[in-house]
């Protein structure tokens, strides 16, 4: 069993808040005279736990199902496809170079790939129980992720050639990210820091003021700059190139967990526990948007119609405007799609290289 990443059991937890079973009351009838005849068995409920999100090549946002082996497809309509992606527990996702989605799977330790058609192939790590977290694409046109338990950041090509590159210190790397100087940015939330990481490997540290933080997510602006959410307080980190670090308070009790940038530069970051959507403007001051108690913004992104697109771990999708207006969708189709009752179930392995 692998072990679950910090983000991961943050957004589990959401998803079982306040839903404990009642008890079944009994009843005081008498038993009837005859034996009734036993109902057929009911088909299990399609359980729907959406995950992360991306936007895709084809202007739909893309996301992972946390508790099946599915990928979803949400046209900006909220019309919703499924996909079967085999034997894997898909994690984190990102659009690739090729017209196809790659995501992370670290039950079987691996990238997946999956594309229009709904075939998938997967591309095995070389180190066992590597933990793949977050992916990302760079600006080489390679698919570049993190391996939050074995200390690597991954390489992929589009042809599946795999390289990775050892950290010299421990930190678990999770969240990642490329810069507008061609740098690749990461967050290591377990030793509290940003590191940096040249196109020629070279590593540069930035230490965090306060410990403890557990930095997570983190993402480039159009600007240039770095924001990451701190996990373990209430608190965004910005980040420039220079490597002068900023810290920016939220509210009391608003724990970032995912971030997000709109293309007019605004910040933007969930606050599952508190159902809220924060938006951190140029100046440092925080707006946010405070959802129904039912809400539990998860992972976040920009959506190609200029809308803020997240997941919620109940089984649905939000579309949130910049002036608040909030629309979920259902993140299960109204019926199977024949991608899911006969899409492609095979397990094809490209490599090892």
């Amino acid at each position: 069993m692998r072990r679950l990443c910090f983000s991961a059991l943050v957004v589990i937890a959401l998803a079982q808040a306040g839903c404990a079973a009642r008890k079944p009351v009994k009843s005081s009838a008498a038993p009837p005279a005859a034996k009734a005849e036993a109902a057929p068995p009911k088909t299990p409920a399609l359980i729907v736990t959406p995950f992360a999100i991306a936007s895709g090549f084809d202007r739909a946002m893309w996301f992972t199902e946390f508790h099946a082996s599915r990928i979803g497809r949400i046209a900006l309509d909220g019309s919703v496809t499924t996909f079967n992606v085999g034997a894997a527990l898909p994690e984190r996702i990102v659009s690739g170079p090729d017209e196809a989605m790659w995501f992370t799977d670290p039950a079987g330790n691996r990238i997946g790939r999956l594309d229009p058609s709904g075939a998938y192939t997967y591309v095995p790590l070389r180190t066992p129980n590597a933990g793949p977290a977050s992916i990302t694409l760079g600006r080489d046109g390679n698919l570049w992720f993190t391996e939050h338990a074995a200390n690597r950041i991954g390489r992929l090509t589009p042809l599946g050639t795999l390289t990775e590159y050892v950290l010299p210190h421990p930190g678990g790397p999770a969240g990642i990210a490329f810069a507008r100087d061609g740098n690749l940015y990461f967050a290591e939330n377990e030793s509290n820091r940003i590191d940096r990481m040249a196109p020629d490997g070279r590593i540069d540290e930035f230490p965090l003021p306060n410990p403890d933080s557990r930095p997570n997510s983190i993402i480039a602006a159009p600007d240039g700059e770095l924001w990451f959410t701190e996990l373990a307080a209430n608190r965004v980190g910005r980040l420039n190139p220079n490597g002068r670090l900023s810290e920016f308070t939220l509210p009391p009790n608003l724990r970032p967990f995912d971030i997000a940038v709109t293309r007019d530069g605004k910040v933007w970051v969930t606050v599952p526990r508190a159902h809220a959507v924060c938006a951190i403007l140029p100046d440092g001051r925080v707006d946010s948007i405070y959802l129904a108690d039912t809400v539990f913004p998860g992972f976040i992104t920009a959506g190609p119609d200029g809308n803020l697109w997240f997941t919620e771990p109940t089984g649905k999708i939000g579309r949130l405007t910049a002036a608040g207006a909030l629309t979920e969708f259902p993140a299960a189709p109204v019926e199977n799609s024949a991608a899911e009752d006969s899409g492609p179930r095979h397990s094809l392995l490209i490599g090892p290289h």
